[in-house]
């Protein structure tokens, strides 16, 4: 059993918390709220003194992951650590903790995993990608307003929030070469943070990767399809479906399987859990991303 500790208490928060005490880990949080059923702590030297946590992830929204960790170091935390996507921190600032990896949890998602081994070997030549779901469907009873979603401040916006397919597109294909970039706030859906993003990439085993990612589409669809000239691939993640060429592997997955793969691995071997280098790379890409918008032109790495 391992002492972990939940900075922040968020829908995402409480999730971790939640699997980390199915998993058996004896979970606390830090947190203003006290309605929970797990002991809250109002701040990290608190909880350190308190709790005394082997294992610490960091869930508070996107703009205050600095601070969080900031407060950790300052405490005296050196152990390991699971920073929400996307990282929004530097990476300098994590170089004393003895482990840190960064929740791109869907790396786990058995579609991806199986999509990994079905490419081994090909050449990619063409890569679609798209991930849309509303954005008043994502924390169902609680307003849109009140979600850190919907503030660019609290580092909300379908860019980042659905950075995942940042992430798995890097660990599939390698390093953007080159972005080119529409988006923004389109629609009504957020009070301020973008809510829809169309992308043209180069990564470096895949020449022409286009990407979707939007806060509108009423069905949730998170997919790929990948050209090989060869062979034709479809992942579907929502269906929880491989197809190759035609012929459908369907899979199960339940809703808490790519965190609990997340968390295990962070305190196993750390295998197969994005680094802090990576995640930096994608934050790198949203920036890219982002200047791409602002000046019309494409954007190298």
């Amino acid at each position: 059993m391992t002492r972990a500790l939940i900075v922040g208490a968020g829908s995402i928060g409480l999730r971790h918390a939640r699997v980390l005490a199915e998993l058996g880990h004896e979970v606390a949080a830090v947190t203003a709220r006290d309605d929970l059923d797990i002991p809250a702590y109002r701040d990290a030297a608190s909880a350190l003194s308190a709790h005394d946590p082997e294992y610490v992830v960091v869930a508070t929204d996107t703009a205050r992951h600095p601070a969080s960790v900031a407060a950790l170091h300052d405490a005296g935390y050196r152990g390991a650590l699971l920073v929400e996507k996307p990282l929004a921190v530097e990476p300098a600032a994590l170089a004393d903790f003895a482990q840190v990896g960064v929740a791109f949890n869907l790396r786990f998602h058995p579609v991806l995993v199986a999509l990994r081994a079905a490419l081994a070997g090909r050449t990619v030549l063409t890569v679609e990608a798209y991930a849309g779901q509303h954005l008043s469907g994502w924390r169902p009873g609680r307003p849109v307003a009140e979600q850190y979603s919907a503030h660019a401040g609290a580092g909300g916006g379908a860019l980042r929030d659905l950075s995942h397919e940042l992430d798995y597109l890097a660990s599939l294909f390698g390093p953007a070469r080159g972005v080119f970039a529409r988006g923004g706030r389109l629609a009504d859906v957020t009070v301020d943070s973008d809510d829809a993003w169309g992308i043209v990439a180069e990564f470096a085993a895949a020449p022409i990767v286009t990407l979707q990612v939007n806060y509108l589409d009423t069905r949730t669809r998170r997919r790929l399809v990948i050209n090989t000239g060869a062979t034709t691939i479809e992942a579907d993640l929502i269906r929880r479906t491989l197809t190759v060429d035609g012929e459908r592997t369907d899979f199960t997955v339940a809703a808490d399987d790519t965190y609990r793969a997340l968390h295990e691995a962070m305190l196993g071997s750390g295998e197969g859990v994005t680094t802090v280098a990576e995640a930096a790379a994608t934050d790198a890409l949203i920036n890219m991303i982002e200047t791409s918008a602002a000046t019309r032109e494409w954007v190298t790495a």
